[in-house]
């Protein structure tokens, strides 16, 4: 069995970067608040040091937050096979969405729309929504106006306003879709 090599320093820094950032505070504050000076906390978030448990506990009583904050690490690669299972279904079953990554203020979905069948949806105020053609035909009505979609064409339209999938054939259509959320 190989064993990866992980950088624990820089990702426990980089934890503490994100998280110091997030709460809006410098080193300088951070060094007051922890009693762990600022020299210190700037070698730790560089990942120049390997920080003692003492030392850790002592920033997280100065942040206010838990130790596993500091030492949970997510992967930087998910993979969502194609074929498992949908999440959620629409009223009629006619409708399959898969929620598979959040990043960036984005939600990424898969999306099956079965054969002669529609859906109907609207999102809140301000959120966008893209959608690629996998397979197939889409018809997309948002608002008013219809569009026709072949293979691979992608659209981009405001998610608030009420938007329509349909498909008339008799084959399942696959699509990927994004949604993204603007704050007023």
């Amino acid at each position: 069995m190989q064993e990866e090599n992980i950088d624990l320093s820089g990702q426990v820094g980089g934890n503490l970067r994100e998280i110091r950032k997030s709460k809006r505070m410098s080193l300088e504050e951070l060094a007051n608040v922890s009693n762990v000076s600022k020299l210190t906390l700037g070698k730790i978030e560089r990942g120049e040091t390997n920080p003692t448990v003492n030392i850790l506990w002592k920033i997280c009583r100065g942040l206010n937050i838990p130790l596993v904050a500091l030492l949970s690490f997510e992967e930087n690669i998910e993979v969502h096979r194609f074929g498992s299972d949908y999440q959620f279904a629409g009223h009629n079953n006619d409708w399959f969405v898969d929620p598979l990554f959040k990043a960036n203020g984005t939600e990424w979905f898969r999306g099956r729309l079965e054969p002669n069948s529609e859906y109907s949806e609207c999102h809140l105020a301000g959120s966008e929504e893209i959608v690629l053609v996998l397979n197939g035909q889409l018809e997309l009505k948002v608002g008013e106006k219809t569009h026709q979609l072949n293979q691979w064409d992608v659209i981009k339209f405001k998610g608030e306003e009420l938007h329509t999938y349909i498909n008339h054939s008799d084959e399942k259509v696959h699509l990927m879709l994004s949604l993204t959320y603007t704050t007023p």
